[in-house]
């Protein structure tokens, strides 16, 4: 095996001719998965013990990187909040914007609170959720029963307590809930071709197009939650970037009138809180 440090310098600028932004993060968080090490040490190559099978293990992954396969569903692994989760390509990469849906969310726990995280796919948003007050009931809930099968292996890794449903929206939901929070598919149709390349070809669709304005699943979804929500219920969406005035007229027209919009840091509205009236 060549000396690592040279293995790993070679495979990082490789990436970074292939055309990866983030080649550097990219080849630590391969490196780090190859050699079984953990990610912070991952630059200190002249500690680290392997073998030439861990050598060819970081360049096979280094080369389906360079063609586009996400880091993410290299590693299977991806971090969000304060943990880390199992991706694959069966569901949406957990994202750092919606990380916002649990600083907003987070702050309006309580114990035996009835949480709903609807459109779960890996289950990051409501089993982060949990880790933040394990005292909620949670409900994970998701049309494809293998985006309920990863929650279900997210949710025994974190030991979190938490009931499934297999449901397209709320068709089979029946329960009433405190709290219910979703981040729905919101890609308008014209905005899709401009998605990176490596979105489109390793990302499930279902989980990303929004329809021909991006909110057609979000409309379904204001069309039913006043029926799953508990008094003083509270949900919180996710939403695209230049979607802020055209959800604040379909959640007037719902009928919903305390809305509270919030920036992500790139100082986007991204995510709205909005509270049943009654």
């Amino acid at each position: 095996m060549k000396n690592k440090q040279s293995l790993f310098l070679s495979k990082k600028e490789l990436l970074k001719e292939a055309g990866c932004d983030d080649y550097e993060e990219s080849a630590k968080r391969l490196f780090s998965k190859a050699f079984g090490i953990p990610l912070a040490q991952s630059y200190k190559y002249q500690t680290h013990e392997g073998s030439s099978e861990n050598a060819s293990l970081f360049s096979e992954m280094v080369s389906r990187r360079a063609v586009g396969v996400p880091t993410s569903q290299i590693v299977c692994s991806r971090s969000f909040w304060k943990n880390d989760f199992h991706v694959d390509g069966t569901v949406l990469d957990p994202r750092p914007e919606s990380e916002l849906i649990i600083d907003v969310a987070k702050n309006l726990l309580f114990d035996g609170m009835r949480v709903l995280d609807l459109g779960c796919g890996s289950g990051c948003i409501g089993l982060s959720l949990y880790k933040e007050n394990s005292n909620i009931t949670l409900f994970l809930a998701d049309f494809s029963t293998k985006a309920l099968n990863l929650s279900r292996k997210n949710a025994q890794e974190l030991k979190a307590d938490c009931k499934f449903i297999h449901s397209n929206l709320f068709s089979n939901i029946n329960n009433k809930f405190d709290l219910i929070v979703t981040n729905l598919p919101y890609i308008a149709k014209d905005d899709f071709c401009f998605l990176q390349k490596e979105i489109i070809l390793h990302e499930p669709h279902e989980a990303l197009y929004g329809g021909g304005s991006g909110l057609d699943l979000i409309k379904l979804f204001l069309d039913g939650v006043n029926r799953h929500l508990n008094k003083k219920g509270i949900f919180v969406i996710e939403f695209g970037e230049g979607q802020h005035f055209l959800l604040r007229e379909e959640l007037l027209r719902s009928n919903f009138n305390k809305v509270c919009f919030y920036k992500d840091l790139n100082i986007v509205n991204r995510v709205v809180c909005v509270k049943k009236d009654t």
